[in-house]
């Protein structure tokens, strides 16, 4: 069995990570679908990276994977009813896994290292999906975050999930 290892990105990652997320908007583009995430931008890419938020997924040397976890904005906050939590809210963004490594149970195994790694931060991360992806939203439930609506956002919705950083999340 392949080992992988999920570890905070460095700063000579960004180029990957924007890369990355060029070639998982051409995948989902190619596919039909209407989500849009990359190309990330590599000065916020940078960003995420130099304030500790930012994760790789690799298989021995190389990358599967990456996503950023960046203190949700007051914005978001706010226009989703966040409920109180014990400590900052987290927004979990940019999930992006190679097309290739898609489909094989690799995003469970990747979200449940980042909620540990994410665990010593406390607080709650958010996330959110467009509403009529079903796919997806099963995919988080499965991943142990909790549904907590569905919110406008311009022309379509989004459904947010939400899910505690406590030390359930800990092995």
């Amino acid at each position: 069995m392949e080992q992988y290892r999920v570890r905070p990105a460095a700063l000579d990652d960004a180029g990957w990570i924007v890369a990355l997320s060029t070639r998982v908007q051409s995948a989902l583009t190619a596919s039909g679908s209407l989500q849009k995430i990359g190309p990330l931008p590599l000065e916020s890419t940078k960003h995420s990276i130099l304030t500790g938020h930012a994760y790789l997924l690799e298989a021995g040397a190389t990358g599967l994977g990456s996503v950023l976890v960046d203190p949700l904005d007051r914005v978001q906050e706010e226009g989703w009813h966040l409920p109180a939590a014990q400590g900052p809210w987290w927004y979990l963004h940019s999930f992006m896994l190679e097309p290739e490594a898609q489909g094989k149970g690799l995003g469970l195994v990747f979200l449940d290292e980042v909620k540990h790694q994410m665990a010593l931060f406390s607080g709650a991360i958010v996330l959110d999906c467009w509403a009529g992806n079903a796919k997806l939203r099963d995919f988080y439930q499965r991943a142990g975050f909790t549904s907590h609506g569905v919110f406008g956002v311009e022309d379509y919705e989004v459904m947010v999930f939400v899910c505690s950083l406590t030390l359930s999340n800990e092995r």
